[in-house]
Order: C-alpha cells, then sequence, then structure tokens
C-alpha cells in the first residue's frame, strides 16, 4: 500500500516536473515569451520579490494586448467598410462604363452600315449624276450636227431654187423669142400655143449683167448658157437637171418646130421643181421646228434631273459627313470609356490588393495576440504556483 503511495507520488511529480519543463519551452520559444522570462529574472534578482507584483506586472501586458486587439477589431471595422465601399464604388463605375462601352459599340455598329451605305448612294448619285451630263452634252453635240445640217439643206436649197431661177430666165427669155417669131408670120387666133405658160422672172436674181437684154435665138443658145451653170452647181441633182435641159435642147435643136412646145414643157417641169424645193423648204422648217421642241423638252428634263440629282448628292454628302462625324464622336467617347475601364479595373485591384493585406496584417497581429496572450496565461500560472522552481530554473540559466 505504501509502496502504491509512493509510486503515485513520484507520478504526480514527475507529471508536475513535465508541465513545468513544457511551460518554461512554451516561453522560451517566442520572442514575447523570453522577454516576459527577462522581465521576471530582473525582479527576482532584486531580492524578494512580491508574487503580486509579478501577476499584476504580467497581466497589464495582458490588458495591453487586448486594448491593442481592440483597437485593430475597430480599425479593420472601418479599413474592411471602406473598403467596401471603394470596391463597391469602383465596381459600380467599372459596370456603368461597360455599359457605356456597349452602348457605344452598338451604336457604331448601326452608324458604320449605314454610312457605307450611304457612301455607296452617293458614289451611285455621282455616277447618275456623270450619266446625265454625258448625255445632255451628247443631245446638245447632236442638236448642233442637226442644225448644222439643217444650214447646209437649207443652203442647198437656196442654191437649187436660185438656179432654177436662172435657168427659168433663160427659158422664158427664149419663149418670148419664140412667140414673137411665130406671131409676125401667123394669124392671131386662139390655139394650144397661145396659152400663156411664161413664168415672170425677176431679172435681179441673175448674176450675170449681160443676161439682162440677152435674146436667145435658138435653143442651143439656151443649152450653152445653162451648161455654163454646171461649173459653179455642186449639188447632184440640181447638176441632174441641167444635165436633163442639155438633153431637151438637143431634142429641139433636132425638131425646131417643136421649140416652143418643148420650151413650155421644160417650164411646166421648172415649175413643178420650183414647187418641190418650196415644198422640201416648208417640210425641213417643220422638222427643224419639230427637232428643237424636242429638244428643249428633252434638254429641260435632263436638266430638271441634273438639278435634283445635284440637290440630292448635296444632301447625302451631308448625310455622309454627318456619319462621319457621329462615328468619330462615338468611336472617341467608347475610346475614352475603355481607357477609363482599364484606369478602374487597375484601381480595382489595387484597392482589391490593398484591403486583402491589412485584413491579411490584421489576422496575423490577431493570430500572434492569442499566442502572447497564452504565454502570459502561462507565465502568470508558473509565478503564482511554480515560482520556486521557476526562479532556480532562470538563475541556474
Amino acid at each position: 500500500m505504501k509502496f502504491s503511495i509512493v509510486i503515485l507520488i513520484l507520478l504526480i511529480v514527475g507529471s508536475i516536473a513535465t508541465d513545468f519543463d513544457q511551460q518554461v519551452e512554451e516561453l522560451q520559444n517566442s520572442n514575447f515569451g523570453q522577454t516576459i522570462l527577462q522581465t521576471i529574472l530582473m525582479e527576482l534578482q532584486t531580492g524578494d520579490p512580491v508574487v503580486s507584483n509579478l501577476i499584476n506586472m504580467i497581466q497589464g501586458l495582458e490588458t495591453t494586448l487586448e486594448n491593442e486587439q481592440e483597437r485593430d477589431d475597430k480599425r479593420i471595422a472601418r479599413i474592411t467598410q471602406n473598403c467596401d465601399i471603394d470596391i463597391n464604388t469602383l465596381k459600380d463605375q467599372i459596370n456603368q462604363n461597360t455599359v457605356n462601352s456597349l452602348t457605344l459599340k452598338s451604336e457604331l455598329d448601326s452608324l458604320n452600315p449605314q454610312k457605307v451605305s450611304a457612301v455607296a448612294s452617293l458614289e451611285r448619285k455621282n455616277n447618275e449624276i456623270n450619266d446625265l451630263k454625258t448625255e445632255l452634252n451628247y443631245q446638245t453635240h447632236k442638236r448642233e450636227t442637226e442644225t448644222i445640217t439643217y444650214q447646209v439643206i437649207l443652203d442647198n436649197l437656196e442654191q437649187a431654187l436660185f438656179g432654177v431661177n436662172q435657168v427659168k430666165g433663160y427659158f422664158n427669155s427664149y419663149l418670148d423669142v419664140l412667140v414673137k417669131n411665130r406671131k409676125r408670120f401667123e394669124k392671131p387666133e386662139p390655139s394650144f400655143l397661145q396659152e400663156n405658160y411664161s413664168f415672170k422672172y425677176d431679172q435681179t436674181e441673175m448674176n450675170d449683167g449681160e443676161d439682162l437684154g440677152m435674146q436667145f435665138t435658138s435653143f442651143n443658145q439656151v443649152a450653152s448658157k445653162v451648161n455654163k451653170l454646171k461649173h459653179h452647181i455642186h449639188l447632184e441633182g440640181y447638176r441632174a437637171m441641167i444635165e436633163m435641159m442639155s438633153r431637151l435642147a438637143t431634142k429641139a435643136q433636132d425638131e425646131p418646130s417643136q421649140a416652143e412646145v418643148l420650151t413650155r414643157k421644160v417650164l411646166s417641169i421648172l415649175k413643178q421643181i420650183e414647187n418641190y424645193i418650196q415644198s422640201e423648204r416648208i417640210r425641213e422648217d417643220q422638222a427643224e421646228s419639230l427637232r428643237q421642241g424636242n429638244f428643249d423638252l428633252l434638254n429641260t428634263l435632263l436638266s430638271d434631273q441634273l438639278v435634283q440629282a445635284s440637290q440630292d448628292r448635296t444632301y447625302m454628302e451631308g448625310l455622309v459627313e454627318s456619319l462621319s462625324t457621329r462615328i468619330q464622336q462615338a468611336s472617341n467617347e467608347k475610346f475614352e470609356v475603355d481607357q477609363k475601364i482599364v484606369i478602374k479595373t487597375k484601381e480595382l485591384d489595387n484597392r482589391e490588393t490593398d484591403c486583402r493585406l491589412k485584413n491579411n496584417e490584421y489576422e496575423t497581429d490577431t493570430a500572434n495576440r492569442i499566442k502572447q496572450k497564452r504565454v502570459v496565461a502561462v507565465a502568470v500560472d508558473l509565478i503564482s504556483s511554480k515560482l520556486g522552481q521557476l526562479k532556480r530554473k532562470l538563475l541556474a540559466n
């Protein structure tokens, strides 16, 4: 029985000794614990230390730790609140800028196709204007060519009419001679030959002064005079008429008795030719008037279309310029907004990092204070219950 008690006592003593060593080792394992041990050693070396003073001193450290923890708790609460406000504000700004960027991108996606379409329309309108100008120039040139052709035709008709009047003058003069000669040998009585087929001839139309008083005594003289006109005539139809007159003159020369009849027939033919030339002049005048009227209508139509197309082009140029300005403004605004997103995102990352570091610092400090409070509790236990062992241990070292 006594042996068992002894063993129990030994076990208790051993356990106490082991617990003491662990406590001392726990203090020695931290800088804070070593500082406490040195402070206790300094107090022990002063003489007979008062246990209550040592305990109060150590517990004062615990109060200091608690005050520091309370201060840090309040500080971290303010930091956390400010971090939340700043982070949420930055996130809201980033979100708003992101919405603005997407809105501007949508606007650009809409404006760019509109500009492409407007530029294509402007190009088509320019082509239309060029086509209208080309057509107007072509029609104007065509009208000028028609006018020149008309003037040439008029000149030719005037030349032909003048030539016909000359030939009529020759044959009228010859007919007067034939009639006078016939009347000297025949009694005047009604007959076919006395019918007046002659035409009054304005001798001022003749360009040869000799012809004014010339009297033709034969068809051959008339033919000779007519043939001289061929050298001044350039119209093929008129030259053919001269050739025909020459053949009639030759025939009349072969049959003198038919001279007056043939002369009247020639004058009748010349009258028909003159009427034909006059009708051609009227027809050409009417055709020219019609061509001019059609050209005036077409010119008015093309000019109106050109004016309208020019107005449309002015509007389209304004539209393209307006779209270009809006696209440039939207592009600049989007660039600025995207830059803000980049800047705010960087600020957010920095702020989150700073808040995280401060929170980590707080957690580290809190963990250290927990350990320090544990060291203080161990030191208070050693002082209050194991001061003798502690003194021997410290003094021995």
